[in-house]
């Protein structure tokens, strides 16, 4: 299934800290660049999809097969990617690990620079995502 052109909106939100960890981890932060063409800013920016018409988008984005992140090692977990442009204006890409508990409205987006910062964005905050060539490839 390709994921062309699809919108949603989610809330931001605190994470665990856990992603300015993942990014700058030296085979992530390589596999950012060659596959979505991201030098990730440390830290993820992290969504809650609240509304029942963003959760339906992210259920669809989640279906398609992305782009495949393997884990270098039983330390860490694959995960896929999904090019994304947050508010109309930045690009970047949704994280999504394959983990079992991880939570299912939950989204966690890098890009190249902090995007809180960047878009003036506090926790509780609404932001719209475009999600593009789902399957790896460009819509």
């Amino acid at each position: 299934m390709t994921v062309e052109s699809l919108l949603f909106t989610g809330r931001v939100a605190s994470g665990k800290g856990e992603g300015a960890r993942f990014t700058r981890a030296r085979w992530a932060r390589d596999a950012f660049i060659a596959r979505v063409g991201i030098d990730p800013f440390p830290g993820t920016l992290n969504l809650i999809v609240e509304d029942p018409e963003g959760r339906a988008v992210w259920a669809r984005v989640k279906e398609s097969p992305g782009i495949h992140l393997p884990a270098p090692d039983p330390g860490w977990c694959d995960a896929r990617l999904f090019p994304v442009t947050v508010a109309g204006r930045e690009p970047g890409a949704i994280v999504l690990p394959a983990v079992a508990a991880y939570p299912d409205d939950q989204v966690e987006i890098i890009a190249a620079v902090g995007l809180r910062a960047a878009l003036r964005l506090e926790d509780g905050d609404s932001v719209e995502v475009a999600v593009s060539g789902g399957d790896g490839r460009s819509a």
